[in-house]
């Protein structure tokens, strides 16, 4: 036997494992960026209502926004060098994760499912608690978490990116300055995620065609204006969600998130438990206070941000559709648009008080609504779910990780 022959494979080995443990996550690597800064600013029609903020004239703002991708891809951002943003917030996914729940910097769960990132400069909580009044409160909230990035403070972030030799040059052109500081990595996160804009998908430029000014999608159902840019099967869907399905009445606005400030109890559990979630002291307002309602998510890119809930409890669409469908649950806070006020014991002369701005029901109960799609209007709603997908946006290089590109 050739001892030599069996050797030499396993020395081979452990000297790969040892130079690929050298270069692995616990290590800074450069980002690779275009020698040009690219403009960030999307142009979308202004029915999109997509402000960007007035410091967007301000000098070098691309170059902050450029700052800011760094930032969300660079895994120093966690305190052992093993996660970024981006672990999280995956551009192929519409910046989702896969995932039911994801894994922080020492492998531990997070408490809920990472929330897709889609236009994010247009809403006005973040999370899905609302416990972020602000984008640039946002953004490093993660950083201090010890189960996502482990910080113990952000001045200790500042300490670890001064320690970065190409992070000086990347301060210096956004800011005029080398140094970083909280407010300026707060700020050039905040530039980067305002510019995320998913306005291009098939459904996106069929509605900017046939309303380019003013959001309007009763004009469609009353047959005012056509949808030529979607095929018969996905017209029915949009007519459904905005109609009949009444999926609107949460999803509303061009972003179908409830206008970036809604939040409600969507009937998930029977008994829910509301441990580890935060009381809404702010936003939610059309409804859905309290501490089992959770923020109503965009669902522009939905089809590629599986699994869905807050839990990520749904794997597919389908399953999503069952629970709107059939399966929504009785419980104490189930939200007043969710219940079936056809069928109540007690109707709006008998008491039931609805305020237009906060919906409180006073009197009366209801059933949840039953919904029973047909498997025609399942088809139509998940084809219009679909036309929802930016594929532009998901392939799009100034939102892609600087740090797998090649020079």
């Amino acid at each position: 036997m050739n001892l030599h022959s069996h050797y030499i494979p396993i020395f081979a080995l452990v000297g790969l494992l040892m130079s690929c443990a050298s270069e692995g996550p616990l290590g800074p690597v450069e980002p690779v960026l275009p020698a040009v800064t690219p403009a960030y600013r999307t142009e979308v029609a202004p029915m999109f209502g997509v402000q960007f903020p007035s410091h967007f004239d301000a000098p070098h703002y691309d170059d902050r926004a450029q700052l800011g991708r760094v930032l969300f891809h660079d895994r120093m951002l966690s305190q052992n060098g093993a996660v970024s943003c981006n672990s999280c917030h995956i551009q192929s996914h519409g910046f989702a994760e896969p995932k039911a729940l994801s894994q922080g910097l020492r492998q531990e769960l997070t408490e809920r499912n990472a929330s897709h990132l889609a236009n994010p400069g247009t809403q006005f909580a973040y999370f899905w608690d609302g416990r972020a009044n602000d984008l640039t409160t946002q953004v490093t909230m993660p950083v201090e978490n010890h189960v996502e990035m482990g910080f113990r403070s952000l001045e200790s972030l500042v300490d670890r990116l001064r320690e970065l030799d190409y992070y000086a040059p990347l301060f210096d052109e956004a800011y005029g300055d080398p140094q970083p500081s909280v407010d300026r990595i707060q700020d050039a996160l905040s530039t980067f995620l305002e510019c995320m804009v998913t306005c291009r998908s098939k459904a996106d430029e069929a509605l900017a065609e046939a309303m380019p000014e003013v959001w309007s999608p009763w004009s469609v159902l009353n047959g005012e204006i056509e949808l030529n840019g979607l095929n018969s099967l996905e017209r029915q869907g949009f007519e459904l969600f905005h109609g009949n399905a009444q999926c609107a009445s949460c999803h509303g606005g061009p972003h179908f998130n409830g206008w970036g400030l809604d939040f409600a109890d969507i009937g998930l559990d029977e008994s829910p438990s509301i441990a580890g979630q935060q009381s809404l002291n702010s936003g939610g307002f059309f409804g859905g206070w309290g501490p089992t309602a959770m923020k109503v998510p965009s669902l522009k890119n939905v089809a590629l941000t599986a699994p869905y809930m807050h839990d990520g409890r749904f794997a597919t669409l389908d399953e999503v559709l069952d629970h709107y469908s059939h399966g929504i649950q009785d419980v104490p806070a189930l939200d007043f648009r969710l219940r079936d006020w056809n069928n109540a014991s007690t109707g709006l002369d008998n008491g039931l008080v609805i305020d237009p701005l906060f919906p409180v029901i006073e009197t009366g109960e209801a059933p949840p609504v039953r919904m029973n799609f047909s498997n025609e209007e399942r088809l139509a709603l998940k084809a219009f779910l679909h036309s929802l997908t930016d594929y532009a946006f998901v392939q799009d290089e100034r939102f892609s990780n600087p740090f797998t590109q090649t020079p």
